[in-house]
């Protein structure tokens, strides 16, 4: 699982596990605003993956650094649980919560392995999320007026200052509290910017999640488990 991988699981799974960011406890807790936790504990019941969600997306990659230019590349991630399937930049990534299948489609090629307890720690929602959930300050930052959509804004400050990004801040449709996108300013000149173009909450089969080689004939199978 490459970085851009696990970038995108993080924005996805950040949005359906709100919860961890609000569990903080002690003196964490001064550092919770009260508004941007109301806000998110509405917004966390139309994130509920347990029976299924699809999530069309596009990620923008914005390079300050040279003057601007940007990337788009557009995805979809399937989430039950801890399996997901995500498909982006020609790559098809499944993982059923032991295996992990990852499919070039240019090589014709799927490569299937077990990860071990660390490789979890990237590939895995609960692993990825558990890294994140109790590790930012959270503040609201008001509320603006894109293309005539009345937005939320939520500001999330990392507790860790060598973390690559300095903010991430959550957007929210005022009306509905559904998600529009998440941005990470990045220390280094480079943000990134998910925008959620669709969610659909429908059941997902087991078999969502699993790389099936009949329907994919000519593929190479690289099988290291």
């Amino acid at each position: 699982m490459n970085k851009l991988v696990s970038k995108i699981l993080l924005f996805l799974l950040m949005l359906t596990t709100f919860q961890g960011l609000q569990a903080q406890k002690g003196a964490k807790e001064t550092a919770v605003d009260p508004q941007a936790k109301k806000l998110l504990d509405k917004a966390t019941a139309a994130f509920d993956s347990k029976s299924g969600l699809t999530i069309d997306f596009s990620l923008i990659m914005e390079n300050l650094r040279e003057g601007g230019k940007r990337q788009t590349i557009p995805g979809k991630i399937l989430l039950r649980g801890d399996h997901f399937k995500l498909s982006v930049a020609g790559v098809d990534t499944y993982f059923d919560g032991k295996t992990e299948y990852v499919y070039v489609e240019k090589n014709k090629e799927v490569t299937i392995t077990n990860p071990s307890q660390e490789d979890l720690k990237d590939i895995n929602p609960l692993f990825l999320m558990k890294s994140y959930q109790s590790g930012y300050k959270m503040r609201y930052a008001g509320a603006v007026s894109v293309n005539g959509k009345e937005l939320e804004m939520i500001d999330l400050y990392p507790n860790d200052l060598s973390n690559d990004y300095s903010i991430i801040t959550i957007v929210l449709d005022k009306a509905s509290l559904v998600l529009q996108s998440v941005k990470m300013q990045g220390k280094a000149g480079i943000n990134t910017v998910l925008d959620v173009t669709k969610v659909t909450k429908k059941a997902l089969a087991d078999s969502e999640f699993v790389f099936n080689t009949d329907a994919h004939k000519g593929v190479e199978v690289i099988d290291l488990r």
